[in-house]
């Protein structure tokens, strides 16, 4: 498909719609006191069907940048470590040891559920609690205790709110519904587990208060929830770099280590953690995932203090990080191995991108169908080259994201829709935009002409709207990048990969001319459908 833009009347007709308007600095916070952390990440349960694969990669990956971060005491709980007792005594330990305006990071990394309300509570509006399922839980009997309900949560929070201690509580899990898009490929874990429905006969959790069932992190003054994703929706685990991750808990650890710190102070308030986590998040999981984060409390006061930080304004690239990893259905094609970047795989549940030779037809683990009518090697190499390309693009995307946000929605488009895309306030000047269709090519938007080279994003707005018009139909990509000075010769290599043929060194060619230099990405994954 070709994004056709939507000109606007009365205006000379420009890739974008300009306005101007004024930056918005936050005001430098005073520095927070102590951080901890309590981490729990959980992929071994009982038996092997629910078993997750990127949970205590997750856990021991925020733990790692809790440390980077200064943070006075870290606890960490995998797998058969992380029982009830362990995580309340541990958190009781740690609220007990902190002073007024410290800063408790809890993060649990496993799988989340739902459950029916006890009667009398109505404290929910659906009449099911959510819960932590953790290692050692069984639907009935004994293991019943092996969880913790949202009610246990909001007493925990609210023990630490009433003694002035913040807390940002991190979770990555599900509990039920759909995603944006189906996931095509096999073997892909969803966070919310298969255990059976709660035997509430043989129950023997005890619930809190019942008043405790009518609070929530709203009744509080120094709580953070960030949810992976809508409660409606599902979070799958990516493969990032080749391992198997929570693209919450990953994103969250670049921030920890500073990737989030946009004014360069050494805290993180909750519009930080925002702006980053949701375009990295994004990015990551293929528009799968939007981080939820409440309640909002605009504002410049910290929520974790005393980060590590480099004090540039922006990092610079990244290594050119893990190979794509690609599967074949059907006949091998040995010359895939030839294409730089791309790694050959024979099982499909661990490759990122599966091109059926029957079909044509090439899926994203997580995305779902990308391109269409790809019969030959000489198709797939511009969308290998293309889905390469955007691997490296994302990791750096998770170094310093910019906020390109599909206005209109994560969901299929199709034949006459609209796709609105806006971007917010980015903190390096100089953008260089184009679109990656289905079959690799490259769409160059930005800048139009030398005059255009020379504006400064960070006084403009970026809006526009597309149409769904022309085949080729499946994963359409929006790349913004960002730099410290114009960028002239990559402009002029991208302009030369208007067809698949010549797009082939995409991929080499971004790595080559940003490496070293300090920018950011930003991507919109828009799928369409010409049916």
């Amino acid at each position: 498909m070709r994004l056709a833009r939507i000109g606007t009347a009365g205006r000379r007709a420009l890739p974008l719609a300009l306005m101007a308007t004024g930056l918005l600095c936050a005001a430098t916070a005073p520095a927070a006191a102590a951080v901890y952390g309590l981490v729990v990440g959980i992929d071994d349960y009982i038996g092997t069907a629910n078993d997750l694969n990127g949970a205590v990669n997750d856990a021991r990956d925020i733990a790692s940048a809790l440390k980077k971060a200064g943070a006075a005491r870290i606890v960490t709980l995998v797998d058969g470590q992380a029982t009830k007792r362990a995580i309340a005594e541990n958190w009781s330990s740690l609220l007990a040891g902190a002073a007024p305006g410290d800063t408790i990071v809890f993060s649990y990394a496993g799988h989340g559920g739902q459950e029916p309300e006890p009667p009398g509570r109505n404290g929910e509006a659906d009449g099911k609690n959510e819960n932590f399922l953790l290692a050692g839980y069984t639907p009935n009997g004994p293991g019943t205790a092996e969880r913790i309900v949202d009610d246990e949560i909001y007493e925990w929070l609210l023990a630490a709110d009433q003694k002035g201690v913040k807390v940002v509580l991190v979770a990555d899990s599900c509990h039920s519904g759909t995603m944006n898009r189906g996931a095509s490929a096999t073997g892909v874990k969803f966070r919310n587990g298969k255990f059976g429905d709660l035997d509430l006969a043989s129950d023997v959790l005890e619930m809190p208060p019942p008043d405790v069932a009518t609070k929530s992190e709203e009744d509080t003054k120094y709580v953070t929830f960030i949810g992976a994703t809508l409660e409606s929706r599902l979070t799958p685990e990516i493969l990032i770099d080749g391992t198997p991750r929570g693209a919450l808990s990953w994103a969250f650890s670049r921030a920890l280590e500073g990737a989030a710190d946009r004014n360069r102070d050494g805290n993180l308030t909750q519009l930080e953690l925002l702006s980053f986590l949701v375009p990295a998040v994004e990015a990551e999981a293929e528009g799968q995932q939007t981080p939820q984060i409440s309640p909002l409390r605009p504002g410049d006061d910290p929520v974790i203090g005393r980060i590590a930080t480099s004090g540039a304004a922006t990092p610079a690239a990244e290594a050119a990080g893990a190979d794509l990893a690609v599967a074949v259905v059907g006949a091998a094609e040995p010359r895939i191995g030839e294409v730089a970047h791309v790694e050959v795989v024979t099982d499909p549940a661990r490759a990122d991108l599966v091109w059926n030779r029957t079909t044509g037809v090439v899926e994203h683990r997580i995305g779902g169908p990308v391109a269409e009518n790809v019969g030959s090697f000489d198709d797939l190499r511009a969308v290998l080259s293309k889905w390469s390309a955007l691997a490296f693009l994302k990791d750096n995307a998770g170094v310093n994201p910019a906020e390109l946000s599909l206005q209109s929605g994560n969901q299929t488009y199709r034949v006459g829709e609209q796709v609105h895309i806006t971007m917010a306030e980015p903190a390096l000047p100089y953008l260089t935009m184009f679109n990656l269709p289905p079959n690799g090519r490259v769409e160059f938007f930005l800048p139009a002409n030398s005059r255009e080279e020379a504006v400064d994003w960070r006084e403009r707005v970026f809006s526009e709207r597309f149409e769904v018009k022309n085949p080729p139909y499946g994963a359409e990509h929006l790349v913004a990048i960002l730099t410290e000075e114009p960028m002239p010769a990559l402009h002029a290599a991208l302009k030369q990969m208007a067809t698949p043929d010549k797009a082939a060194a995409l991929a080499d060619t971004l790595r080559s001319l940003l490496a070293g230099k300090r920018f950011q990405v930003g991507i919109a994954a828009i799928y369409t459908s010409g049916s």
